[in-house]
């Protein structure tokens, strides 16, 4: 009967010892599987967090490195647009000197744009405005310019005669605008907040001026800027694709 015991004793011992040994066995592949999940996830937490970080840096170099080349590109469209309206603040102060010493070509071009005001009006009575000191100038010239202006319509329309009386207003004169010359500066020298001076406002356009004229129909409603400052900075827009070609290269 002892032995019995002792026989049921160890095999119940060896039953718990080997459902410890299950247990201890099932709990280290648990621990090993829960291990590793840590460590994937950690590792993919640290992976993200570089990518991220990665990420970041990349883009702080990118925009780094766009606003680097948008500086250089503004800094050189800056130079350019310098250089531009250098060259309109030289131009200008030329023809304003050419205007002032020579009479004869200053009433010659004040012809010129009476007979092309005329053409675009195609009124029979026109009212010319200019500068107080051109006064004398334009009345030089209204007649041969009003014979130009009818040789040319006769010509080109089939010998039409057309009557226009030109009537020079000297009680309201236009202002005249001072120029400065810039010819002895440099482009380095001439800021772009000098060259917001060379141009004239569309508001003052018919205004003032440093020469030419402003004409009208009678009652002033239809009005030709014929000034010496709209004609320039028209011509220069115009010719802007080939300055910046000569200037600049293709």
């Amino acid at each position: 009967m002892f032995q019995e015991q002792i026989s049921l004793a160890d095999f119940v011992l060896q039953e718990a010892r080997e459902k410890c040994f299950e247990i201890e066995v099932k709990a280290f592949k648990q621990f090993e599987k829960e291990k590793k999940q840590i460590v994937e996830r950690e590792k993919s937490n640290v992976q993200e967090e570089i990518n991220t970080r990665f990420k970041k840096k990349a883009q702080q170099e990118r925009i780094k490195h766009s606003a680097l080349v948008n500086g250089a590109r503004m800094k050189l469209m800056n130079a350019r647009n310098q250089a531009l309206m250098k060259i309109y603040s030289d131009s200008q102060y030329q023809i304003y000197r050419m205007i002032r010493q020579d009479e004869r070509f200053y009433e010659e071009l004040l012809k010129n744009l009476i007979v092309q005001g005329l053409i675009k009006l195609f009124e029979h009575e026109v009212v010319v405005r200019c500068l107080h000191r051109d006064i004398r100038h334009v009345k030089n010239v209204t007649d041969d310019a009003i014979a130009e202006f009818q040789d040319i319509l006769r010509k080109e329309l089939n010998g039409l005669e057309f009557e226009v009386k030109i009537e020079v207003d000297e009680d309201k004169c236009l202002d005249e605008r001072t120029l400065i010359d810039n010819s002895i500066k440099g482009v380095q020298e001439y800021s772009l907040q000098e060259s917001a001076s060379e141009v004239i406002s569309k508001t003052e356009n018919d205004k003032k001026c440093f020469g030419g004229i402003l004409l009208t129909n009678k009652d002033g409603l239809i009005v030709c800027k014929n000034t010496l400052d709209v004609r320039t900075e028209q011509t220069f827009q115009d010719s802007l694709p080939i300055i910046r070609s000569t200037v600049f290269g293709k």
